[in-house]
């Protein structure tokens, strides 16, 4: 199985949704978000808890998502290397690039499989490695800000643990 997500961000994502046509049909699980649902695809939902949101990447050969830091962070705690699509301010996808310059980053240090032109999109899920081990991703100082921005104080004992 596919796993496609497009994230929660209100403005739809119908770039990467139609680039779809490009993978078997037959194996792609699509959260399409507020875009339009693919059509030929296996399942299709607007949206999924959280809790299915990581049995869909741990049941997923491969991934391909959009560049939400969420979405990448799962994917790679749940073993893969995802490919990953930028939403990007130029055609309306999102307010600014900042998925953009993430990928680019991640790209660097070989975590994420980009794709920048959509016309690529099949070959770069088929370059991607199987899913391996789950990983613990060690935490740090940037997990403890994003945790204090996030967490109200009472409940940050239990939060991403």
């Amino acid at each position: 199985m596919i796993f496609v997500t497009v994230g929660t961000h209100q403005q739809p994502f119908t770039r990467l949704l139609e680039s779809l046509d490009q993978l078997p049909g037959d194996q792609l699980v699509v959260q399409h978000g507020y875009g339009p649902p693919p059509e030929g695809v296996a399942r299709a939902v607007p949206f999924v808890s959280f809790r299915e949101m990581v049995d869909l990447f741990e049941e997923a050969e491969r991934v391909v998502t959009h560049a939400g830091v969420g979405s990448v962070l799962l994917a790679r705690r749940t073993g893969h290397v995802p490919v990953v699509v930028p939403r990007l301010q130029r055609y309306r996808e999102h307010v600014d690039d900042h998925q953009l310059q993430l990928i680019r980053a991640l790209t660097e240090i070989g975590h994420v499989i980009p794709v920048f032109d959509t016309a690529e999109l099949a070959q770069a899920v088929a370059s991607a490695p199987a899913r391996g081990e789950p990983t613990n991703l060690r935490e740090g100082r940037l997990h403890e800000a994003l945790r204090t921005i996030l967490v109200p104080a009472g409940d940050r004992s239990e939060a991403g643990r």
